[in-house]
């Protein structure tokens, strides 16, 4: 079933809050001592050795950037606090649409999207009695390169103008960042009570940096008969 952007893309992150008790540390030492690559050479030589979908493509992009911007494109996945920052992530306190740290080279952003909505070709026997499909992702880019996402996905059965039933959520993510790992609990599904009468999936994300720390978040999103209404991605 193909997704049809309901939204695009909208910018949202929470500054960092708080410092990590190695943060004090220059980049270099935490970086070696936590095994991140420190040159770009080094991380292409990571990349190509990677068998994942998506590796190869992150790699030629990297590649075709300036040595400069290389550079500091290594130093900031060696910054713990720039992923502590992507772990922060909520709706924009300030009202932005767009959040971005260091000059604009990392952008921390959203995006959702709904499929199978009364417009939607074939997916029931009756425009009354559908099933509809709706996800909320945060992904972090660091020179228009996405190196992590994180997407939460809810299924869901609509009668009329009522969500009837949730058939299921689901989660997926994507990581080119060397000794960062995400993974979440078990999905948790339900149906809201009037008036909002909407779909809802969760899980807890938490993201592990090696030798650094770890971060927990809770990523929610909900839809109703029309769609998506919203969703996030916020401290635990």
């Amino acid at each position: 079933m193909t997704n049809t952007t309901r939204r695009g893309l909208l910018g949202v992150m929470a500054a960092a809050v708080g410092a990590l008790t190695l943060s004090a540390l220059p980049t270099q030492a935490v970086a070696a001592d936590a095994g991140l690559p420190t040159t770009p050479q080094a991380y292409v030589a990571w990349l190509e050795a990677k068998k994942e979908p998506g590796a190869a493509e992150v790699a030629t992009q990297f590649k075709a950037l300036p040595k400069d911007k290389q550079q500091k494109f290594v130093g900031y996945m060696n910054e713990p606090e720039h992923f502590k920052a992507f772990m922060d992530v909520a709706n924009s306190p300030d009202g932005k649409d767009r959040k971005v740290l260091a000059g604009g080279d990392i952008v921390i952003a959203k995006e959702e999207s709904t499929s199978g909505g009364a417009n939607s070709e074939a997916v029931s026997d009756t425009a009354a009695a559908r099933d509809m499909s709706a996800w909320h992702s945060v992904s972090d880019t660091l020179f228009g390169i996405k190196v992590t996402t994180v997407k939460l996905g809810v299924n869901y059965r609509v009668n009329g103008s009522r969500v009837t039933e949730v058939i299921g959520g689901w989660a997926s993510h994507t990581n080119f960042v060397p000794v960062t790992t995400f993974e979440h609990t078990p999905i948790k599904n339900w149906i809201s009570s009037d008036p909002g009468n909407n779909a809802h999936s969760e899980t807890v994300w938490t993201g592990k940096f090696t030798g650094i720390g770890a971060w927990s978040c809770r990523h929610r999103v909900w839809a109703d008969q029309d769609g998506l209404k919203d969703g996030y991605l916020k401290r635990v």
